[in-house]
């Protein structure tokens, strides 16, 4: 049949067949496309319900999804599998649902989905426990905490309450919530759900439809910990001993967990199984760590596969934070993990991460790199803690000058003297002349100058003495004049302002007696002066709070005596004055009570008018060797013994 094709052509390679002269004089015949086919192939989005399995058709360019769905029905006519005449078929291309009824071009395969009359297509819950019982009523439960928007974790605590109540007798087999296997069934990402901050609903975005429940036995799961959320592995991979296998729990972790979020796989590259750090009980995890199931490890992984995964799973995670800075909403895994800015703080942050990010770029403008510290508390910040919150620019920046400073606490190192190199090296001791090795430039080691060409160490010497004269004088001067930080020892010059000094390095001291500053357990501010300082028994009225309670200012004890008689003959005979006039701001109005309202107004108009800041007032109203004469009234002493009493009960209280 096959003869017409393997004939031995007569002709010469010049001359031209007589099947090519006929096809110059007829044209072939345009190709008809209604009467093309290709091949395409039909997936069942609920075959693990249904039992469908796949099918390949041919169809015509020419047809309609109507026609396919023809094509269906036919292919299931009867049995489990079959498709109702009534049923609505609808088709899926790319996780998207088909719109009106034309076949997208260039499809080689579709997804499908049957629904039943009166079936609106909705989420579905199905309880699958064995030997376990769940109740009709309880099923349904558990349908609308799914449909509220209930997360994972709420959905399986929920369902352990309900089968404690439905399987009484078997209250030890279920202990944690964790036991509960919450599966997805149908769509295009099946199988186990494991975030318990996942928001159950939105599986549906991966065309799932079902919610299959299963409940595995006591400590047959581990969970995984990390951007603030929990992961749970079922049944996971022991090995003879009863251990859990390091390699694979980090495999499906990679693989489960930070890859799977999107059905696409565009993003699981650059994801390896060395980039997981695991630690359990504060501990590192080894090949060979004994992991018991049941545990709950802590993971990290590097800050650009956080970002990647934080990015693509936050359609699924719900917005239940709210940041104390911007006031947005925002996600668990947005906030700094584990709620702690740095490993030292004691207190929640409710600060997210782009809000730290932000504090620590404005801070790296005013404070030194390595005074850094948290916003909310005065620990400092560490490497890795501002790697975790700074922005790439910012994070780059810091580096650059944590490196600048660690080389230059190397005694033989010396940073090149071009402003146009940044390159530095280590010379060794003795060496007087020194080649860059970035920009191939001498420097003069002996001196930290460039090197002076045409002149050795000794003329150099000579020929500068009296600029060396001069800068150390300058230096002797600057001594005079500023006092050395006790924290940085950096020159400290004070021409006004109070003795409470804060230097750029972030050290805060006294400027009479370098007493450091700090701050109590009421977030006051206070320093331990030496004897020697003239605030050690008179603190200034900005420590201890006394700038918001100015009656703290005022000293107890028995009042100073009255000054003399300015009058040695006797005072003058008295005037009568009216009481109302002679009143006035910060004076007692002679004779009689004063009233309640009275005796409020009177203190406070005593204190009102005076600037607790002010540093050209007195330390405090009380002055050694000088006599008080605003000593307190019995209003004031009556409420410093009140406040006693308040804090003494608020002291056992605790």
């Amino acid at each position: 049949m096959f003869s017409r094709w393997s004939f031995t052509s007569t002709n010469r390679p010049g001359d031209l067949s007589s099947h090519h002269k006929d096809g110059r004089r007829h044209r072939s015949k345009p190709r008809d496309l209604t009467r093309e086919r290709r091949r395409i192939d039909l997936f069942d989005l609920d075959s693990t319900i249904t039992g469908r399995d796949p099918v390949n058709i041919g169809i015509k360019e020419s047809w309609k999804l109507v026609h396919i769905a023809e094509k269906l029905r036919k292919q299931y006519p009867d049995g489990d599998e079959q498709i109702p005449e009534d049923a609505e078929i609808r088709f899926f291309w790319l996780d998207k649902l088909l719109e009106g009824d034309d076949i997208p071009k260039g499809a080689s395969s579709l997804l499908y989905r049957v629904l039943g009359e009166a079936d609106d297509g909705g989420l579905r819950v199905v309880w699958r426990g064995g030997s376990l019982k769940l109740r009709k009523q309880h099923v349904e439960t558990v349908a609308r905490e799914v449909a509220a928007g209930r997360s994972i974790g709420s959905i399986r605590a929920t369902t352990l309450n309900l089968l404690r109540a439905s399987n009484a007798k078997k209250g030890p087999l279920l202990r944690d919530a964790n036991q509960v296997v919450i599966e997805a069934a149908g769509g295009i990402r099946e199988g186990p759900l494991q975030g318990n901050n996942w928001e159950a609903r939105k599986v549906q975005t991966w065309l799932c439809r079902y919610l299959i429940i299963d409940v595995r036995p006591v400590d047959d799961f581990l969970v995984l910990r990390g951007f603030n959320e929990q992961y749970v592995w079922h049944k996971p991979y022991h090995n003879s001993r009863g251990y859990a296998d390091v390699h694979r729990l980090k495999s499906w972790l990679k693989d489960e967990v930070l890859t799977s979020i999107c059905h696409r796989k565009s993003h699981r590259r650059g994801i390896e199984a060395d980039d997981i750090k695991l630690t359990c009980r504060g501990k590192p995890v080894r090949k060979h760590s004994h992991i018991l199931p049941g545990e709950t490890i802590d993971f990290e992984v590097p800050r650009s596969i956080e970002d990647k995964f934080v990015r693509a799973e936050a359609w699924l995670v719900p917005l239940s934070e709210e940041c104390i800075v911007c006031s947005d909403e925002k996600r668990v895994s947005e906030m700094p993990n584990k709620r702690r800015i740095t490993a030292s703080c004691e207190h929640d942050s409710n600060m997210c991460k782009e809000c730290v990010g932000n504090w620590i770029a404005s801070s790296m403008d005013s404070v030194a790199w390595d005074r850094l510290k948290c916003p909310e508390c005065p620990q400092l910040l560490k490497y890795e803690n501002v790697r975790a919150f700074a922005t790439r620019e910012v994070f780059e920046r810091y580096d650059t000058l944590a490196v600048k400073a660690l080389l230059s606490s190397i005694p033989e190192f010396l940073w090149c003297f071009n402003p146009r190199c940044n390159s530095g090296q280590i010379h060794p001791t003795g060496c007087s002349r020194a080649k860059c090795h970035a920009c191939k430039r001498y420097l003069c080691v002996r001196h930290n100058v460039p090197w002076h060409k045409g002149e050795t160490c000794e003329e150099y010497e000579r020929r500068t003495r009296r600029q060396r004269r001069n800068d150390k004088a300058s230096e002797e001067h600057v001594k005079e004049i500023a006092k050395p930080c006790p924290g940085c020892k950096k020159n400290v010059h004070k021409y006004s302002g109070c003795d409470h000094v804060t230097c750029i390095c972030g050290h805060e001291w006294c400027w009479l007696c370098f007493g450091r500053y700090y701050r109590d357990e009421h977030d006051f501010l206070q320093c331990h002066h030496t004897r020697e300082c003239r605030y050690h028994d008179n603190p200034p009225n900005y420590e201890g709070g006394r700038a918001f309670m100015p009656f703290l200012n005022i000293p107890r004890g028995p009042r100073p005596p009255p000054p003399p008689p300015a009058f040695p003959g006797g005072p003058p005979r008295p005037r009568r004055v009216d009481a109302a006039a002679q009143a006035g701001p910060g004076n007692r109005p002679p004779g009689g009570p004063l009233a309640e309202d009275d005796l409020v107004g009177f203190f406070l108009r005593r204190h009102m008018n005076r600037n607790p800041f002010d540093p050209n007032i007195n330390i405090n109203l009380a002055r050694a060797g000088q006599p008080n004469f605003m000593g307190p009234d019995f209003f004031e002493e009556a409420l410093l013994f009140n406040l006693g009493h308040l804090m003494q009960r608020a002291d056992r209280n605790r």
